[in-house]
């Protein structure tokens, strides 16, 4: 049997780093489960789901999954009292590797309770977008989630852009409290009543604060008036451009929802992905199927496939999720980039399409719309910043080796930079979720929220036990203040940290 470049690597990752961490004093209830890496069945946990995916080619030493609340608090006490790096994901696919020792994998947890009355909805961390779609549907009631099924709760914390938000905000927009054990092992609530500096946080950087355990969440009632769907167009110059100037007229409509993608599958011509719905009772079924006869003919491009019609709100997330043909692969080392754009001029339409014909066969150049209701929030409500961005404009790259995905983190850099010629584009202004985590984007990411967070992380986690994502270090003044002198330091070593230094 052939062995991937992937399995091999985990194999030689787990002789040079094999793990340091001695378990014998971590107390954990019988339906808890350790994977400890080099082991057969962590190996299995990562490919039989989409799980842990890795930007830098480093996977965590331990993952475990809890069998209660309490095993979550074990695990962060034991991590604090032996100096180790703690991340947690949910029950998808996450970056939760960018931890150094231990993952808590919440996939198991995922009870939801649904209160038609007050059209809320509590949900346990291991719960999918498909989760909460099919236990909201019975009752006509929706939740702002992403566009694919097959993402965790922690949409909830870094943002969470849907076919809803340009009416009901990102999905984070949406919490009401978050159940959290914080990085001492306490459980405590966070809402706007109850440790509020904590609930600006998690909103916008979760998992640099808590492990949210569950959180209660606004439902919506369903619209049914949706109309459009899913369109792929062969990619072409002409194709690309004619679109973006047929749309840019509907930019300030916030009854509009679309999201695009270039995208090349093995072996095949690239295509351009059109995910378009126009919803609400200002146009008329007739003036709907115009606005898209229309897009057809100004376009005048080759169609691939065509889906556009009156569509229900749990039928357009599923189509969102499966229609766009593009594979998301499960364990994989991914590199993502981000930059934004206040309008889209003829020129750097261009760019972009040339651009993408650089990315190669299966990474792919998407753009997203925001604004509508994204934009009504102030941004200093939450951690998240950026709310006066229009269009998001990213590019996913992929690699089954640590090596390929470090080559195609340079070459997509210089990608990005020679974009940023263009005065329309910043670089200091992205889609937080779409973006490489690492201090060289920390500070853009969270804008004049940063300093603020830095004091509040030096209140709820002033050792840095929670390092997933951003790893917000703790405000230093207040260290001092506090005589927590290892936050000086922002962490003690872990053993990873030592074993690497040698």
């Amino acid at each position: 049997m052939e062995t991937s470049g992937l399995t091999l690597f985990l194999i030689l990752g787990s002789l040079l780093f094999s793990s340091a961490i001695d378990l014998s004093s971590l107390v954990l209830s019988t339906e808890a489960i350790v994977y400890e890496k080099g082991t057969q069945e962590y190996i299995n946990l990562l490919r039989t789901t989409v799980t842990v995916r890795s930007k830098d080619g480093v996977l965590p030493l331990v993952i475990i999954q809890p069998g209660s609340v309490q095993d979550v608090i074990n695990i962060v006490k034991f991590s604090n009292r032996n100096h180790l790096g703690l991340s947690v994901k949910g029950g998808s696919h996450t970056d939760a590797s960018t931890a150094p020792d231990i993952v808590i994998d919440m996939a198991s947890r995922k009870n939801i309770s649904i209160d038609p009355v007050s059209k809320t909805a509590v949900l346990e961390s291991g719960v999918l977008m498909r989760d909460i779609d099919l236990a909201t549907k019975p009752f006509g009631l929706a939740a702002v989630i992403g566009v694919c099924y097959t993402v965790g709760i922690g949409l909830y914390g870094f943002g969470g852009l849907g076919v809803l938000s340009r009416i009901h905000g990102l999905a984070l927009d949406n919490i009401i409290y978050y159940d959290v054990v914080t990085a001492n092992g306490e459980l405590v609530r966070a809402s706007d009543t109850e440790n509020p500096d904590l609930f600006f946080a998690l909103r916008g950087a979760l998992p640099n604060y808590g492990i949210a355990v569950s959180l209660k969440v606004k439902l919506h009632d369903v619209l049914s008036n949706f109309y459009g769907g899913n369109i792929q167009f062969l990619a072409e110059p002409t194709t690309f451009k004619r679109f973006w100037q047929w749309f840019a007229p509907y930019t300030s409509d916030r009854n509009f929802s679309l999201r695009t993608v270039l995208f090349k599958p093995t072996g095949q011509p690239q295509f351009f992905n059109v995910d378009l719905v126009i919803w609400g009772d200002t146009l008329t079924l007739s003036e709907k199927q115009a606005i898209f006869q229309d897009l057809f003919a100004t376009v005048n491009g080759t169609v691939l496939s065509n889906n556009v019609g009156s569509v229900m709100y749990f039928t357009l997330t599923h189509i969102y999720d499966i229609g766009s043909g593009i594979p998301f692969p499960t364990l994989v080392f991914q590199y993502a980039r981000s930059t934004s754009a206040t309008e889209l001029t003829d020129e750097l339409i261009d760019a972009i399409f040339q651009t993408s014909l650089l990315i190669g066969e299966n990474n792919y150049l998407g753009i997203d719309l925001h604004g509508g209701a994204i934009s009504d929030v102030p941004s200093n409500a939450t951690a998240f910043f950026h709310r006066n961005l229009l269009y998001d404009i990213y590019f996913y790259a992929f690699s089954d080796t640590s090596f390929g995905i470090l080559e195609k983190k340079r070459f997509f850099d210089g990608l990005i930079q020679s974009l940023l010629y263009f005065p329309q584009l910043s670089v200091n202004t992205f889609y937080v979720n779409h973006n490489e985590y690492s201090p060289q984007y920390r500070d853009n990411s969270f804008g004049e929220n940063l300093p603020r967070l830095k004091k509040i992380k030096a209140k709820w986690d002033p050792k840095r036990i929670l390092r997933t994502g951003f790893n917000i270090p703790p405000d230093t003044s207040v260290c001092r203040k506090r005589k927590i002198y290892s936050c000086l330091l922002y962490t003690s070593p872990s053993p990873r940290d030592r074993q690497k230094s040698r």
